[in-house]
């Protein structure tokens, strides 16, 4: 299984990221790979992603079911490969900032061996190279302050099948990097738009 967790803070009110996050259809392409989704009710739709691992290049369809939806705390979604044999899920969560002390203390990561994290060092710079860093706010990465959110973003995948020993092994190093992309534009978008109706405001 290949697993992910990518935490950030943002200069913006829960409230206001959990109104563009409620609705998927707002947040969909800013998956890695996006090609287009189709909404079957408010909790399923399918996502049809475009995986490309150097030479392995395959359209991949997931059937995506959100199994929690705790407005304005977390989300939870399941995955269910289509036409691949594919499984995963993840959480998006937020919290108010204003008091570092109110954090729960997080896990320490398992270890990784020296060439395990070379591999991915490398992959990341590759990785930001081809695909350029998503844009933020100056506000990116903000201390703990009033209007401030803790995002935490979360994602595992479990390939199936006869190569899933060897899927897994190439889409373990890109998760990281797909996770902070994901939460990169996520952020990035929402804090560019905040901040110009902010402007727009002052400017009345």
């Amino acid at each position: 299984m290949a697993e992910a967790e990518y935490v950030t803070t943002a200069k913006l009110p829960r409230e206001v990221i959990w109104d563009f996050v409620s609705d998927m259809d707002n947040f969909a392409s800013f998956f890695m790979g996006y090609q287009g989704h189709v909404k079957e009710s408010e909790t399923e739709s399918i996502w049809t992603l475009k995986g490309d691992l150097g030479a392995m290049t395959r359209m991949l369809k997931f059937r995506v079911t959100i199994t929690e939806w705790s407005g304005p705390e977390r989300v939870r979604f399941e995955l269910a490969g289509l036409n691949e044999q594919m499984s995963g899920a993840g959480t998006f969560e937020m919290m108010d900032f204003a008091d570092a002390s109110a954090l729960p203390a997080t896990a320490e990561p398992p270890r990784k061996n020296v060439l395990a994290r070379m591999l991915e060092a490398i992959f990341r710079f590759f990785f930001q190279i081809v695909r350029g860093k998503p844009e933020r706010a100056e506000s990116a990465d903000a201390g703990p302050g009033a209007g401030t959110t803790r995002i935490a973003f979360r994602l595992n995948v479990d390939p199936g099948g006869p190569m899933a020993p060897m899927i897994n092994a190439m889409i373990k190093p890109l998760m990281p990097s797909f996770a902070e992309d994901f939460a990169g534009k996520l952020v990035g978008h929402l804090e560019a738009a905040h901040g110009q109706r902010q402007a727009q405001r002052r400017i009345r």
